[in-house]
């Protein structure tokens, strides 16, 4: 006779299995996408308009990730005030041969996030890429916007997690 056929045991194991469901059951997890999530709020998320060429990069892909590629909100709810800023820095600070030399291209994003003019989140988030500097002045202009690009990309879905996050309370 094995140690499970005996009654007590038997009892203590549906036992925990019970209290472990209704411990399961109590959770209240909820998806941030989807159906029951925030997707239709989202999309009524109106960002101000920009300032300079990173912040229409910013602005760009926030437009597309908020409405999932349908575009600009015609009646927004929600007001997004973005400003973003870039800076550029050269690791290494002369360029004496035709090796490349590292570097990193830093934005920097603050945003207000309102309904009706009342405050809903305010906040700052920074975005980091990395670049090689070269002695040729046309890749040198080239590699710096390439990687403002993909650092705007990658700030802009941080900022979409901040607002969803926001929007979910």
């Amino acid at each position: 006779m094995s140690s499970f056929d005996k009654p007590l045991f038997r009892r203590a194991f549906v036992g925990a299995v019970l209290i472990s469901a209704l411990g399961l059951g109590s959770c209240q997890v909820q998806p941030l996408y989807g159906k029951a999530g925030i997707t239709g709020e989202l999309a009524s998320v109106g960002i101000s308009e920009p300032t300079n060429r990173v912040e229409q990069a910013v602005r760009n892909q926030m437009i597309f990730l908020l409405s999932g590629g349908a575009g600009e909100p015609s009646n927004p709810v929600y007001q997004l005030t973005l400003r973003v800023s870039s800076s550029n820095v050269n690791y290494l600070s002369q360029i004496s041969s035709n090796l490349p030399q590292p570097g990193r291209v830093t934005l920097s994003a603050s945003y207000t996030l309102t309904r009706d003019g009342k405050l809903i989140k305010q906040g700052a988030q920074r975005m980091d890429a990395q670049l090689d500097y070269t002695s040729q002045q046309f890749a040198q202009v080239r590699a710096i916007r390439d990687a403002e690009d993909r650092a705007a990309r990658e700030l802009a879905e941080v900022l979409k997690l901040d607002i969803a996050s926001a929007l979910s309370k």
